[in-house]
């Protein structure tokens, strides 16, 4: 009934999907016990507060929701039933237990269901994993928790410590519909627009790799990257240089000329962070295909296009045989910044300037466009700069968390919740070397070292121009994507055939209305976004 190849093959598509593999463990004997019911069968028990015994079986559900969250599955035998039912339910599964979450998962293959989205498993105490799980929750529809009875009788504070990450993923999944409805039309109209770009430049795929064994320093526009740019500048041939798209000017302008720089953010405010920027030779811009379009201007030839997930209009362009690699987005362009990192192979991997707070009353270093902005303001109202930040940090919440010094410092919630994933993805991997030489800010964690940049980069040798060298053969091997025309000329010459209204359609229900198709078919002639 029980396989190890069946346990190995659902975690290994569990970390793909999840980001890291569930805690698992032995039964702990004294609290959970497996007993023998029949010739095959299994039957688990839990012991009561009282010292008794009690039957712990999997839920039984008579209605199949869109999405259900299952707080002690036990061996998850209704998985069986949903599967027969034909029903399209997504399940999260929330195992407080280590020891019963490894049979569940040796009990039988649930790689098709976790490798299409339609199953997570989280196991307690730390449920790690969460936060790449929350994209995955649908709420079309309000979701259906269930809790195991037996579960909450004999262990009711791990239940409850259940429903509170339940409770966080399904807000989680709110904010992310809420973005879809806010911010997918211009995702769509701008990855239309920038089609030209995309099948022009090269795949972010291409990367996976390319760099292993080099060191990587990741550049977060923090206000502590004015005291870091000195000897980032030193030691800037020791490393892989990847920042974030608010750090090229602040980075050029300290004399750290990046290898790469990734930007994921489609707002044309964004894309003023690399456009208009002189001298970019050498630089290659790591871009997801939505970015305004006079992102690209300045890297043409040096590109690397991603997606950050397989929303619209992606499966039309992969249909078509053009697709790109995909890189993880967790809200903030440095968390796109380590996973590019991460795929390119790079060890060890070193933040600088990722303060994730406000260590010093300014909100980001020097030399981001936003100085210009705030001189126009200081120019328009006839204000201060202190009268400018005072404004700025007074429409803040007070929220203080204890900085890598363990002293409160001032941060927000997205902040904050940028700084989980970050600990999140460094805890899980053991596998290379973290360093944070930031020196402030809340970045500190499980296996996250703390040291200077010359403490880590000193002793490397210097690349010269290997690196760059790599990143242009990597470019040039690339070859432009004609697959696009016949398709778009299909849209365009005839709108009112069965596959052009279908393709319209899915792409205006996945703008929630945002978009019309006669904006679509305007983006697509002009190649200009509307």
């Amino acid at each position: 009934m029980f396989s190890e190849t069946t346990l190995a093959a659902n975690l290994a598509a569990l970390e793909r999907a999840q980001g890291q593999r569930p805690g698992l463990a032995r039964l702990d004997e004294a609290h959970t016990r497996a007993v023998a019911d029949g010739a095959d069968g299994v039957r688990l028990e839990l012991r009561h507060p009282t010292g008794e015994w009690q039957s712990l079986n999997a839920p039984r559900i008579a209605t199949w929701p869109r999405q259900l969250f299952v707080i002690g599955p036990a061996l998850g035998e209704f998985i069986d039933d949903l599967e027969r039912s034909g029903a399209s339910t997504r399940l999260v599964l929330l195992e407080p237990d280590p020891g019963i979450a490894a049979l569940l998962l040796a009990r039988r293959d649930l790689t098709s269901w976790i490798t299409n989205g339609r199953l997570c498993l989280l196991t307690g105490p730390d449920y790690g994993g969460a936060m790449n799980c929350g994209r995955l929750v649908d709420v079309s529809a309000p979701p259906t928790l269930i809790v195991n009875g037996a579960l909450a009788a004999c262990r009711a504070a791990d239940a409850k410590a259940a429903e509170a990450v339940a409770g966080r993923l399904v807000a989680e999944a709110r904010a992310n519909a809420d973005a879809r409805r806010r911010f997918a039309g211009r995702y769509l109209l701008q990855t239309l627009a920038n089609l030209p770009v995309i099948a022009r430049e090269g795949d972010a795929a291409a990367l996976d790799g390319l760099l292993a064994g080099h060191p990587a320093v990741i550049v977060g526009a923090g206000p502590s990257l004015d005291d870091q740019l000195p000897a980032l500048a030193a030691l800037q041939d020791r490393a892989v240089v990847i920042g974030a798209d608010t750090t090229l000017r602040p980075l050029l302008a300290g004399g750290v000329r990046p290898h790469l720089v990734a930007g994921v953010d489609p707002a044309e405010l964004n894309a003023r962070h690399l456009a208009g920027v002189d001298d970019l030779d050498g630089i290659f811009l790591a871009a997801e295909g939505s970015l305004h379009p006079s992102a690209f201007t300045g890297f043409a030839g040096r590109t690397f296009v991603f997606k950050v997930s397989d929303h619209e209009p992606w499966p039309w362009l992969r249909a078509a045989g053009l697709d790109r690699g995909t890189l993880r987005a967790w809200g903030s362009v440095v968390t796109t910044a380590f996973d590019l990192a991460v795929r390119l192979g790079c060890a060890p991997i070193v933040f600088a300037g990722l303060d994730l707070s406000y260590p010093v009353r300014r909100p980001y270093c020097a030399n981001t466009i936003y100085d210009a902005t705030w001189r126009e303001a200081m120019a328009t109202y006839g204000c201060t700069w202190e009268q400018l930040v005072d404004d700025y940090f007074g429409r803040l919440a007070d929220l203080r968390v204890p900085d890598l010094h363990g002293r409160p410092v001032l941060t927000s919630p997205h902040l904050i919740s940028f700084r989980d994933w970050l600990c999140q993805q460094v805890s899980a991997d053991s596998s290379r070397r973290y360093v944070n030489t930031t020196g402030a800010g809340i970045l500190h964690g499980a296996n996250l070292e703390h040291a200077t940049l010359h403490d880590v980069l000193g002793p490397h040798a210097p690349l010269g121009g290997h690196v760059r060298d790599i990143l242009r053969s990597a470019r040039a091997q690339a070859r432009p994507h004609d697959g696009l025309t016949s398709r778009r000329r299909e849209l365009l010459a005839q709108p009112t055939s069965p596959g052009a209204r279908e393709t319209l359609a899915q792409w205006m229900d996945f703008s929630a209305g945002a978009v019309t198709a006669d904006e679509i078919r305007r983006v697509l002639s002009s190649g200009q976004p509307a």
